[in-house]
């Protein structure tokens, strides 16, 4: 994207994108200088210390990899009083955009709407409903969203859902629009390509997101939610169709997410082959026909990765995170014992419990501390959900309890089945990181449908 604002001496300048940060935009509010941005997360438990601020750090993840210097990120509770000074004292410091996080539902503590709204100066209703608009894509509960967007001084605030997949995809649909909206409120009054030099490439409309900084900020938000997706870029063209070389759409399962390839026709049909692309797993180009031209179209899957929920801060759990990626799994941290949690610990996904997780038909899940006063309450609710894996280390002696305990909750012995203890595969494993390596094969095995045995003395069946 790109992003026009007029010189002191009348001259058009043109703030295109840094050099080295490949798609990602950035405003310039003086030569030199990237646009400061500031995340206050809204929430009772992550100001006590009792959840874990996974929303915050998405959110402040996204505006960074989007060129953007991150200069706070405060934590506030629900209380409107909070949330009002903390508005105005990063707006005195002059900070061009923040981004709240948490506080924009129905709930009765969810407060920061009003409280937004008793300190800006005027709203920009467009960006509340874009932001809506991209959530409904993906979940019904997006219209419940109470936020707000609006002005103090030439500070923008903006209200996001208190989900880390919620307050991403929202972040991701107005990004585009930002470096803009900020030029405007420093002073500068271009308005776009519109008003300055026409570049070559620019003519086209865009999708709801924007250009293609706002299809790629789209992907990776999606991709950070663990949602498949296709990304549809436009490779070649015969006559004259309404598409360009390099355009580029964003599919979901059912519908667009981001961008366009130049008209409805290409779009539709674009929309129509995602489900199936997804389904193969595999890339594919398809050429879609106009009374003006052809366009092939690179068709691009991005699968959802299995979510791996390992629990409990541990060396072993530890070396789980660490490994999982590299084998196809999303990885996810569960501990509720904040002092467990090392920095480094929070530097990946984190959660308090399992409240919120995509648990799903593909996912495993792993107790890596027999002795954590969470063990029963957790196998049971996964138990309850249609988790594929479900494993807890130890011995008989120290997991036969908690079996006892499942089974006078009314749990029988096909569910007790479904759980793997002692889990994983022999291998003799004594260190966490063997140990770590063996439950790892484990879970490989089992997602292949694998006996995990020796290759060289498998039995032939007859």
């Amino acid at each position: 994207m790109d992003v026009y604002r007029i010189c002191p001496n009348g001259q058009s300048l043109t703030a295109a994108r840094t050099p080295g940060a490949g798609n990602r935009t950035i405003g310039l509010m003086e030569e030199g200088r990237k646009p400061t941005a500031a995340v206050v997360t809204v929430s009772d438990g992550v100001s006590r210390g009792v959840r874990d601020d996974a929303s915050g750090r998405a959110v402040a993840a996204l505006l960074r990899d989007h060129g953007f210097e991150v200069a706070a990120h405060e934590v506030v509770p629900d209380e409107p009083s909070a949330i009002e000074g903390m508005l105005r004292d990063l707006a005195g410091r002059g900070i061009g955009l923040v981004v709240t996080t948490g506080g924009t539902g129905l709930g009765p503590r969810d407060v920061t709407p009003e409280a937004t709204r008793a300190v800006v100066e005027r709203e920009a209703p467009g960006l509340a409903e874009e932001m809506r608009a991209a959530g409904r894509g993906s979940t019904p509960f997006a219209a419940l969203s109470r936020g707000i967007a609006g002005t103090l001084g030439s500070t923008l605030i903006l209200n996001l859902p208190g989900s880390e997949r919620g307050a991403t995809e929202s972040l991701a649909a107005v990004l585009p629009a930002l470096p803009h909206a900020l030029e405007l409120l420093a002073g500068h009054t271009a308005h776009g390509p519109a008003d300055a030099p026409k570049h070559e490439g620019h003519e086209q409309e865009h999708g709801p997101t924007g250009g293609p900084d706002g299809v790629e900020a789209m992907l990776q938000a999606r991709r950070t939610a663990g949602e498949a997706v296709v990304l549809g870029t436009a490779i070649k063209t015969e006559g004259n169709p309404p598409c360009r070389v390099g355009q580029k759409i964003l599919l979901g399962p059912t519908g667009a997410l981001a961008g366009t390839l130049g008209c409805a026709e290409f779009d539709d049909a674009a929309i129509a082959d995602a489900p199936g692309v997804l389904a193969e797993g595999r890339p594919a180009t398809r050429t879609y026909p106009h009374e003006l031209g052809t366009v092939e179209v690179f068709l691009e899957p991005f699968t959802r990765r299995p979510l791996l929920v390992v629990f409990s801060a541990t060396p072993v759990a530890r070396h789980l995170i660490k490994w999982a990626t590299d084998v196809g799994f999303d990885p996810v941290l569960v501990e509720p014992r904040d002092e467990r949690l090392t920095a480094r610990d929070r530097e990946g996904k984190v959660a308090a419990s399992l409240e919120g997780l995509a648990v799903d038909a593909e996912t495993a899940a792993v107790h890596t501390d027999h002795d954590a006063p969470f063990v029963v309450e957790s196998v049971a609710a996964l138990l309850r959900s249609p988790a594929r894996f479900v494993g807890v280390m130890g011995s008989a002696r120290h997991v036969g309890p908690h079996l006892e305990e499942l089974r006078s909750r009314g749990f029988g012995t096909e569910d007790l089945n479904r759980i793997r203890t002692p889990v994983g595969i022999d291998l003799g494993a004594s260190t966490a990181e063997e140990i770590a390596l063996s439950i790892l094969a484990g879970l490989v095995a089992d997602r292949a449908g694998a006996s995990g045995g020796w290759l060289d003395r498998r039995v032939e069946q007859g």
